[in-house]
């Protein structure tokens, strides 16, 4: 381990799929710093309490019908990803870049999005950002 990253082995290298995305997060791992699985299918996937950090790009990721409850996606891009019925309970966007998201009937309870950076995202009707925790 080194000085600057004492959580992290020197040879840590994030996941590079969904398979292994699960596979890891089974066997107890959590935070999943400058992880690029854009364009990946993870509908469906339970990843809750993940941590996906500075860096972490999700462009055109679905993540439909996810339970994403308490998840981490601080600082990351957010791009035309799919967040179609997902449950975002508690998940966090603080200072990420959000652009062209769908949330149509995700349950977005407690999400806190403080900083985060929007642009051109679908939302339900009826539904609005601002009832995410600003500041």
């Amino acid at each position: 381990m080194t000085a600057s990253t004492p959580h992290r082995p020197e040879n840590y290298r994030p996941p590079e799929s969904r398979a292994e995305l699960e596979k890891r997060y089974a066997a107890g791992e959590r935070c999943f710093p400058q992880t690029d699985l854009s364009d990946t299918d993870l509908s469906g996937v339970q990843l809750d309490g993940a941590k996906f950090g500075k860096h972490s790009w999700f462009h055109s990721a679905d993540f439909s019908g996810a339970s994403l409850r308490g998840t981490s996606f601080r600082e990351c891009n957010v791009k035309c990803a799919d967040f179609s019925n997902a449950d975002l309970t508690n998940a966090v966007f603080e200072l990420a870049a959000i652009e062209s998201i769908r949330t149509t009937g995700a349950i977005v309870n407690g999400v806190k999005a403080k900083g985060a950076t929007f642009y051109g995202c679908e939302l339900p009707d009826g539904e609005a950002l601002p009832s995410w925790e600003w500041p």
